[in-house]
């Protein structure tokens, strides 16, 4: 390698590139919206909804809505003032084309237009404009409506006016570029999450979600309306529903202090941990911030202020910590101000100094009259605070006694553990096993050099239900905090971790997956950290072993095993047309025969509530034109009208007052169609698998050959799925299945999942667990409250996989 200069290295002018408009966006992407995963792309989303809210903030806005229309493509819309359009005067451009290709270009730096704003850098629509492949807005005001269309940030047109209107407001509709994003897919549940937020934070603000890109059960699309008119106390009545609370009657403030206004709600459960969220304008401050310091100040204070007054801690006893006012507090703490200062175009944490002082004088003043006007449920917290202090001294001396019988030992590891040679933790993977067995075999199988392996006996003990000192008495758990040698809890140190990949792997049972469960539990309460910064992971072992003559592979779901049986069951199967146009074998085959099978058994269940064959193929061969918009007013008018565009058939609708229901006569169709079977999941089934086998439903006859002898002829395609099922060849193939990890040999348990070259792990990301979503998942199934789990069980008994009984 040449050694490089200062005479061979040229670094001149032109070197220096200078990124003009939105280019640097595109280029960096990642610095304005934070990553370009799915986590980026419902940002694109929250920046256009911010723009919403900081108008319902200003006093202007009473609705916003969110759609998610069927191209992928998203439209957020307002009832605000609607953006300027008039010329700037700095730009020369109309102010909507301004705001929506310049960056930091917006109304919320002087405070003028906007007192309080969640969008403060001027970024929020240009960003989403810059990384959208096309955007297009529309504005209403002043009685006309003006448009303006980009691509990939460029305007395609100057601003124009498209007609008159009546109202106000802005539509902003945008596809999110393919060539930024690695994926454009939606995850529903985490935008509801966040949709609902906003609303509870905006006490008289609806907020609507809109998804043709999610189904209910039904196979209607998704659409939902949130609005709370009791803002804080609400979302915390939400997030203490599953819980036993402590107080009737929860505090709620709301006061404005030196233009700043603090809001906050609290209500102690009698549970182990902590729910507090804290927001800046309506923003989500994952990372809190000087509010949230000032929060957690005043509420210690406070506490230790009363429970002094009123001779609720004994002189002996120490005051209270932070420490012990955080077990089983639910508490929202928001603040809207005129000049955030958030670390970032991505708003995790709020700097501003001042807000420490003001939400501290806040929360301390309205806190201390709410205790003194509530004395029982004002000594109920004391004395879950003091309960919790108690508990921690014992789990310090807990967790004293792990470290001096560590040190004693020599600072010995678990005698279970089969420790790695290697030292570096970059390098190092601790595997987590159940029982011996498993533990044997993965022992034998691993690479010493740099894998380990913790085996663990039985289940450990659901963390979610116990006390600090409690966890830290289980031997199972000890051995695994001293295997990581980072502690736990509030004392948990990544730095000291000893490998950066712990992967739990558990059988693929019942009790594996509870186990799992209980661990991955176990880690979200007592190391966060740990998933955060991305060290753990769960295996993937294989589920079965299959094979057929001295061939043999191993399949890791349910789907893959049958998949392949299916194939290899029709392998020497084929099917032709009569015409030779199409024709199909193997693993081709095998990919059409379910959704043959389910598209047979639809149109037949169709035509046996009135809907005919015939008519069924008609509407599938436009399927890519279908939508559902026959609801409310007017909805047989509607399906008759559409129906007759799109099949070509004449059509007369009739509604029938004694059952309620619109149907179509058809013309040449002897049967009267209940326009509700134009709405039928059985139809939108048929729309789905329709593509799949859209060649052999249109391919006339077939004949099926198997080994080249003619098994059938002149076989319409309705009939193929109950020929192909007699013509498969199941001979020699063998199936077992893996309920263990010790069924499997050491040679077995390397190759399928401890290899790193084969291996597949699934790592355990906060991201994927959707805070809100998992925090009450774990509420629900593993809380003290037998109920919930009981009804979640009977709720989704039918979806079950792998059932062991």
């Amino acid at each position: 390698m040449e050694t490089q200069t200062m005479e061979n290295t040229e670094y001149t002018a032109k070197d220096i590139q200078v990124l003009s408009g939105l280019q640097a966006i595109r280029r960096r992407p990642s610095m304005y919206i934070g990553s370009t995963d799915q986590q980026g792309l419902h940002h694109l989303v929250y920046e256009l909804l911010d723009n919403a809210v900081d108008e319902a903030m200003a006093g202007f806005c009473t609705r916003a809505t969110v759609t998610i229309q069927d191209d992928g493509s998203v439209k957020v819309s307002d009832n605000g003032r609607g953006i300027p359009t008039d010329i700037h005067p700095v730009t020369g451009r109309s102010a909507l084309e301004t705001v929506m290709t310049t960056l930091h270009a917006g109304a919320k730096f002087g405070g003028g237009a906007y007192k309080v704003s969640g969008g403060l850098h001027g970024v929020g629509a240009s960003v989403v404009n810059a990384l959208s492949s096309w955007m297009s807005v529309e504005v209403c005001r002043g009685g006309k409506v003006f448009f303006q269309e980009y691509q990939r940030g460029v305007p395609v047109a100057d601003v124009r006016e498209i007609g008159d209107g009546h109202r106000y407001g802005t539509t902003v509709t945008f596809m999110p570029d393919p060539q930024i994003f690695d994926t454009v897919e939606y995850d529903f549940a985490a935008l509801r999450q966040h949709f609902m937020q906003v609303a509870f934070l905006n006490k008289g603000l609806e907020v609507g979600f809109v998804s043709h890109k999610h189904r209910d059960e039904y196979g209607r699309h998704q659409e939902l309306t949130y609005y709370f008119e009791g803002g804080l106390s609400t979302f915390l009545a939400h997030v203490n529903r599953k819980r036993t609370v402590l107080q009737a009657t929860p505090f709620y403030m709301l006061r404005k202090v030196n233009g700043i206004i603090v809001e906050c709600a609290i209500q102690y459960h009698d549970g182990y941990n902590e729910q507090v969220y804290s927001f800046a304008n309506c923003i989500r401050t994952v990372e809190g911030g000087t509010h949230l310091t000032g929060f957690r100040s005043a509420l210690t204070r406070v506490l230790n202020d009363y429970a002094r007054k009123q001779n609720l801690l004994k002189d002996t006893q120490s005051n209270l910590t932070g420490d012990d006012t955080k077990e089983g507090l639910a508490a929202i703490i928001s603040v809207k101000l005129t000049d955030p200062q958030f670390e970032g175009q991505t708003k995790t944490k709020l700097g501003n100094a001042d807000a420490k002082g003001l939400v501290d004088s806040a929360v301390g003043e309205e806190l201390s009259r709410y205790l003194e006007e509530h004395p029982t449920e004002a000594k109920r917290i004391i004395e879950k605070c003091s309960t919790t202090q108690s508990a921690r001294e014992a789990a310090r001396k807990a967790r004293d006694l792990v470290i001096r019988k560590n040190a004693l030992d020599g600072g010995s590891l678990p005698g279970k553990l089969a420790d790695c040679s290697e030292r570096d933790p970059g390098l190092c993977e601790l595997f987590i096993v159940e029982g011996e067995s498993a533990g044997g075999s993965a022992k034998m199988g691993r690479d010493r050099r740099f894998q380990a392996v913790l085996p663990l006996r039985g289940k450990i003990l659901n963390v979610e239900k116990a006390s600090a000192d409690r966890i830290l008495s289980h031997a199972e758990i000890r051995a695994l905090i001293t295997a990581l040698g980072a502690s736990e809890g509030d004392e948990f140190a990544s730095e000291k971790l000893r490998y950066h990949k712990i992967i739990i792997m558990t059988d693929a049972d019942v009790d594996g997956a509870h186990i799992r469960t209980l661990l991955l539990t176990f880690f979200y309460r007592r190391m966060r950290q740990l998933i955060e910064d991305g060290y753990l992971y769960v295996a993937q072992p294989p589920l079965y072993r299959v094979g057929r003559g001295r061939s043999a592979s191993y399949k890791y779901s349910e789907e893959e095993k049958n998949r392949w049986v299916l194939e290899t069951s029709l392998r020497n199967v084929e099917v032709s047309s009569e015409d030779d146009k199409v024709r199909l074998s193997g693993r081709e085959l095998a990919s059409a025969l379910n959704p043959l099978k389910v598209l047979t058994a639809a149109l037949a269940e169709l035509e046996a509530l009135g809907l005919p064959q015939d008519i069924t193929k008609i509407l599938l061969k436009r399927s890519d034109s279908f939508q559902i918009p026959f609801a409310g007013l007017g909805a047989a008018q509607a399906a008759q009208k559409w129906f007759a565009e799109l099949s070509g058939f004449k059509t007369e609708v009739s509604h029938d007052p004694e059952s309620g229901e619109s149907y179509l006569y058809i013309d040449g169709v002897p049967r009267k169609v209940s326009v509700k079977l134009l709405e039928s999941p059985l139809l939108h089934r048929c729309i789905d698998v329709y593509p799949q086998v859209k060649e052999l439903v249109e391919g006339g006859s077939y004949t099926v050959v198997h080994r080249e002898k003619e098994i059938a002829s002149n076989i319409p395609w309705n009939e193929l799925a109950t020929i192909l099922e007699t013509a498969m060849d199941n001979s020699g193939i063998t199936v077992q299945r893996y309920k263990g990890l010790g069924e499997m040999n050491p040679e077995q348990l390397w190759e399928t999942t401890m290899d790193p070259e084969k291996r597949t792990i699934l790592r355990v990301s906060m991201e994927a667990a959707k805070e809100a979503e998992i925090e009450e998942t774990f509420i629900r199934l593993m809380g003290d409250d037998v109920q919930p789990r009981k009804s979640f069980i009977q709720a989704h008994a039918r979806n079950v996989r792998n059932l062991d009984v």
